[in-house]
Parts: structure tokens; sequence; C-alpha cells
């Protein structure tokens, strides 16, 4: 064979191409000197000499990476893959990229430690298959942890195949079954409160905390966000809430639970004048709810006199967050739609919101589902317009009434 290709100084980037012409395509690489651009370029001549001598196929140095990498890959065990790769975005950081809170990061921990003890946890990362999962997902059957965990833990296993399907790492994702099912919680199949047993509720709560049960039962806060509430959160121009705040362990304030539960909701007009009383002669950053003697409020201390003022209601299996069941409840009552009732839920998680992050339907609407649940809940208080037209509709069908029963006395003659 005579001279192979060509080592030439590039000198406007100080560096050596090496080139040769082999089968129609054009092979280059570039090197900082120019003798390891000679030694690549005798090597590829040797290879290109085997090939012509029928000892060993010649593939292109691209094809050969990629060769290697899909060895790599396959050599991959599925414990590295996703200790290294998968794990620490998503023990700290939600899909949508915001960092998880406190609870959130504990609870990914503990999903991970489930999976890390999983018979195929050493496997390599593309030699799992399905039928290894289906015997894992029947030793789950009797894993102690609970439906919950069980359910988690299954969807993290198909979340880290969709990545490595998605990156190639894999062809396709051995979780081709369903999640486990998980049995409806005890607390989920609480009834939720009547408007009866609200009321009985607010009245036996101390003054200075019993806005709480509307703002639960209309408004479908947690009670992190209760006792998180400030005066500067309420606006009572466009009466509006702001919701950017939970409680962490101690009490202390910490970002919402999820991004869409971080929102302003309007609030009804009874409710409104309930937020001016409390807020009234505070400082913006004062507490809404508070104390007996005004300091901060914890949720244990309100959960305390939440199940105190349950028992006088008649409902002692009521947990203050079956409050926003009764929110929901009350708002399909008030005529919203599924979707409309997602966005008031403020869920993020796609399980619980059908659709993972709805996008709001309109404020116009979302205030007429807080009017028509606190309606529904607290009563309604009738203007005098109202009480004009339904006095003129009652004295309309008085006076049909009164036709049709003279119409029959007529005919009764």
């Amino acid at each position: 064979m005579h001279k192979f290709g060509s080592v030439v100084y590039r000198a406007d980037r100080n560096s050596y191409r090496a080139k040769y012409n082999y089968r129609g395509e054009v092979i280059t690489k570039t090197f900082k000197d120019q003798l390891s651009a000679q030694a690549w370029l005798n090597s590829e001549r040797s290879r290109v000499e085997a090939s012509e001598a029928g000892i060993k196929h010649w593939t292109s140095p691209a094809e050969r990476k990629r060769q290697e990498e899909a060895l790599k890959r396959r050599r991959t065990l599925f414990c590295d893959y996703v200790t290294n790769e998968f794990a620490p975005t998503w023990l700290n950081y939600a899909t949508d990229g915001s960092e998880l809170a406190t609870g959130s990061k504990r609870k990914h921990r503990e999903y991970l430690a489930h999976l890390s003890h999983a018979f195929f946890w050493k496997y390599p990362l593309t030699g799992i298959t399905p039928e290894d999962i289906n015997r894992w997902l029947a030793d789950l059957d009797n894993f102690n942890g609970g439906a919950t965990p069980r359910k988690k833990t299954f969807q993290l296993l198909k979340s880290i195949y969709a990545k490595a399907v998605a990156e190639g790492a894999v062809p396709k994702s051995p979780v081709t079954m369903k999640a486990p099912a998980v049995p409806k919680s005890r607390q989920a199949q609480i009834p939720p409160a009547t408007g009866e047993e609200l009321q009985t509720i607010y009245a036996a709560m101390p003054n200075t905390a019993r806005i709480s049960v509307w703002l639960g039962a209309i408004l479908d806060l947690r009670i992190g966000e209760v006792v998180s509430l400030q005066v500067q959160d309420w606006n009572p121009k466009t009466q509006t809430l702001r919701i950017c705040h939970s409680a962490d362990e101690h009490g202390g304030l910490k970002a919402t639970k999820t991004a869409t539960s971080n929102t302003t909701q309007p609030v009804p007009p009874q409710l409104a004048k309930l937020m001016d009383e409390a807020c009234d002669g505070k400082n913006p950053a004062d507490f809404i709810v508070t104390c007996a003697d005004g300091t901060h409020i914890t949720p244990n201390r309100l959960r305390d006199h939440f199940n105190e003022a349950k028992c006088k209601a008649g409902r002692p299996d009521l947990h203050f967050h079956t409050l926003r069941a009764t929110s929901i409840t009350a708002a399909v009552n008030a005529g919203a739609s599924l979707k409309d009732t997602m966005t008031w839920g403020r869920h993020a998680d796609a399980q619980t919101s059908i659709e993972r992050y709805q996008r709001a339907s309109g404020s116009e609407r979302m205030r007429q589902i807080a009017n028509g649940i606190e309606s529904n809940l607290m009563g309604h208080e009738a203007t005098e317009e109202e009480l004009e037209e339904a006095i003129r509709a009652t004295k309309k069908r008085l006076e049909e009434l009164e036709a049709q029963l003279a119409a029959l006395r007529h005919q009764n003659k």
C-alpha cells in the first residue's frame, strides 16, 4: 500500500489534523502534537490493511465509539446507573426543576432505600427482565412498609428506566406492568363535614384560631399553610389571599408543599369579613391565626384545638385535613367541573390531579367556586336585591296557586 493519509499542521488552531480516505469516507481527527497524530494514522492504516486482507471488518471511528459505548452500557450495573445518573437529581429536585421540600427529600431517600434491597440491585442495567420485576413485585406483597411506599418504589423503578430509555442506555424498559394497587386510606374514607358540624366546630374553637376552620373547609388550605398566613398575605381590596408558606417541623416558615400550592385564592364575602376582623390592628408580618395570647401557633397546637372542638360536633373521626375533602365536595355541589376542582385543590401529582400541574381555569370561575363553597357550608346572607326578587317570585307563585284553587272550586260547583 502506498502513502497512507496525511498529517497537516493547522496554524490557526495550533494543532495537527490526521486524515485519510477509505471506502468513500473521509476520516479525520485532530491532535495537539504531530507524534500523536502520526501514531493514530498508523493504527488506522493497520485496521485498513486487516480489513483488506479479510482478517477483521473495518468500521469508522464514530461507529467504533458507538459500539464501545453500547458495550459499556451493557456492563453498567443497575445500582451504578441509579446512584450515579439518576439519584443525584431525583433525590433533590422536582420534575419542574424546583428544589424538593425537606419532607419530600426524606420520602425519596426512603423509596430509594427500599429499591436498593431488590434482588436485581446489582444486575446489569440491560439484564433486568419483566420476569425479574414481576418476581420482585411478588416479594413486595410481603413488604411491611405499607401500600403507598410499595407503589412509590415501583414508580421510582419505572422512572429510572424511562430515563435510561430516553438516554439510549437501554433499548426498551422492562417495566411493562401496572403499578401495585393502593387501597384507600382510612382517612380518605372519612365523610366530609357538614355545614352544621363546621359551625359547631367553629364556635367551639378559641377566638384567635377559629377562622382556621373556614380557611381549611372553604379555601382548601392545609394546616401548615393556615398557621403560616400573615396579615400581608391578605389583600382586602381584591379580596384575595396569597398562599406562599407552610410550616416546618418546628413551626417556622418554609415553602409550600408543591409549586402549585403556592398561589392566590379568591376569598368569598363572609369569609372576607372574618379575615378583616382577624387582621384588624395587626402588623403586616403578624400571623392571622394565633394562640389566645397572640403568639404564633404551631400546627400541633391548632390540631389540638380542632380535635377538642370536633368532639363537640359529634365528629371525633374528623382530621383537619378532612376539611380539604370537605372543600372539594362542596365545590362539586356548587357545580364545579372536574378541572375546576383539581385547580382548586392545588394538586401537583398526576395520580391526584389526573393531569399534572393543571393550569387555572380562570379567576372568575375560581371566585364562583369560592362563593358557592361558602354558601354551601356557611349559609348565604341574602342581599336586598335577592330578597326583593324572592318576594316577587313568591307573590307570582302565590297568584298562580290562587288561580288554580279558584278554577278547581269553580269545577266542583
